[in-house]
């Protein structure tokens, strides 16, 4: 990692993602500076792609994990939408195409690409997209639509630069890896503690950092009552999966004394994902970390006392945790010690306007799917519901809502890319948690299964918020598959 020889390089990288933070907060109160950052990050990740496009995948790494919806940076250029994200994707694949055609198609072809055990299904995967497109365009779908609608598929072709960073085994470039994606996540527990602090304690820039945290869709904050505020971000999908690849590994370590850091990061962690307040979170990481002990610890009893132990200390730190936010002392707390904004999220019974939304969504979009199962509808394929959601009753109170991004994620990508899609989709990720288990037996240690545990949180999360079909969702998919056969780390 040429770029992070530096005396202190874990300080370095932090500095840089605070900068990065602080210039997106700036921009979005001065709005003529998004698009000269735009151009400069743009031009510094494809100059530095070229030199080292590992590198490359390390800022798109960092960006995901910190970035939620991409929009830190963000500027319309002849009324196109242009993000962060974006501008960095775009960058990685320019270089990713010098570098092929500076090396030879061919050769890169023999020594990169066909070493990837996945290609194959992200071939065939690509050709639905693509046909996704067509079918939106073709069948009449609103251009506009189809575009926004499909754009966050475009991410999946970061394979291409992935193959050729990872195409052969290389334990430093998994160190790296792993180094630069606990960096973001602890850079993200830092900002949700720091967001929760604030609104937790009424500071004057309150009203300035929810219109940033607003206008930049890096996230959603929302009063609970009481004066406690549920601070969710996207991108905390990966504190849930940071926690597996921390806890999984270390179980069958010889620890001679406590493991004080291990439990300090886990309840970091766990901090995040209580505070999120995202039902699907909590669902999820409960049903995949049961799920994944079954299918790792098989018989091993010792493996699952650890693990139950270290997860239940861990808990009980993230409690004391959010508690000393939220009641320090100064300047002025505003949060009292009640339990009904936790209680009220876990129950899925109370007639809430997104939960009961989601169900009166769901058999309106089953009819679509069945007009074209086979093939699908098409990126910008629209259905309408009666929404509860306040938001849209103030526009329309008959509550009718006609949209292309739905919470029943599977349902989505069935709806759009059409049955076999799913299908392709679907294998690819069977696949992947196959050879882990493989791994995980060839190996025998538990990173493998740290990986599967993950992914198995990702699939059910899935179910009511998507994820497996946005960056965050597919990134992870790309570099879990980067850990497997002829190309492992």
């Amino acid at each position: 990692m040429e770029l992070f020889k530096i005396k202190h390089p874990n300080f370095f990288i932090l500095s840089l993602i605070a900068a990065v933070e602080l210039l997106s907060f700036t921009a979005y109160f001065l709005p003529r500076l998004q698009i000269y950052l735009l151009a400069v990050s743009f031009l510094a990740v494809f100059l530095l792609s070229l030199r080292s496009l590992e590198n490359g995948m390390l800022i798109a790494l960092v960006e995901l994990t910190i970035g939620s919806k991409g929009h830190l940076f963000s500027a319309a250029v002849f009324n196109f939408p242009i993000s962060l994200r974006l501008a960095i994707w775009a960058a990685l694949m320019l270089a990713s195409l010098a570098i092929i055609i500076k090396s030879g198609p061919l050769q890169m072809w023999r020594e990169r690409l066909s070493v990837f055990p996945y290609w194959r299904f992200l071939i065939i995967l690509s050709a639905f997209v693509l046909l996704a497109f067509a079918r939106g365009i073709l069948i009449g779908n609103p251009a506009g639509d189809v575009l926004a609608d499909g754009n966050a598929w475009l991410y999946l072709s970061l394979f291409l630069p992935a193959m050729l960073v990872y195409a052969e085994p290389d334990g430093r470039k998994k160190e790296n890896l792993k180094k630069v994606f606990y960096l973001a996540i602890a850079w993200l527990c830092f900002k949700t503690f720091a967001l929760l602090f604030i609104f937790s304690h009424n500071i004057a820039i309150m009203p300035d950092i929810y219109l940033w945290v607003r206008r930049s869709g890096i996230g959603e904050i929302t009063a609970m009552g009481g004066g406690w505020h549920r601070i969710f971000i996207q991108s905390q999908i990966y504190a849930p999966i940071a926690f597996f690849l921390l806890l999984w590994p270390a179980l069958k370590k010889k620890e001679t004394r406590f493991p004080f850091l291990l439990i300090g990061c886990l309840s970091a962690l766990l901090a995040v994902i209580i505070i999120s307040m995202s039902r699907s979170f909590w669902l999820a990481f409960v049903a995949a970390a049961g799920l994944a002990a079954i299918i790792s610890f098989k018989k091993n009893l010792s493996l699952y006392v650890r693990a139950l132990t270290y997860s239940i200390i861990s808990f009980a730190a993230a409690l004391i945790l959010i508690f000393v936010i939220v009641k320090f002392p100064y300047p002025d707390p505003q949060a009292g010690l009640s339990a009904d904004a936790l209680s009220a999220r876990l129950d899925f019974n109370s007639g809430e306007a997104a939960l009961s939304s989601r169900w009166s969504l769901l058999p309106n979009l089953w009819r679509n799917i069945m007009l074209s199962p086979v093939f699908g509808r098409g990126f910008g394929a629209n259905v309408g519901y009666f929404s509860q959601d306040p938001r849209i009753l103030s526009i329309n109170p008959s509550g009718w809502y006609t949209t292309y991004a739905f919470e029943w994620a599977y349902l989505d990508t069935w709806l759009k890319l059409g049955f076999f899609g799913l299908l392709a989709y679907l294998s690819w990720i069977l696949f992947i948690i196959v050879d882990l288990s493989k791994e995980e037996r060839k190996l025998n240690n538990l990173w493998p299964s740290a990986i599967i545990a993950s992914l198995l949180f990702l699939i059910i999360t899935n179910i009511f918020t998507p994820y497996l079909n946005h960056p965050l969702g597919l990134a992870f998919l790309i570099f879990s598959s980067c850990f497997i056969k002829k190309n492992s780390l």
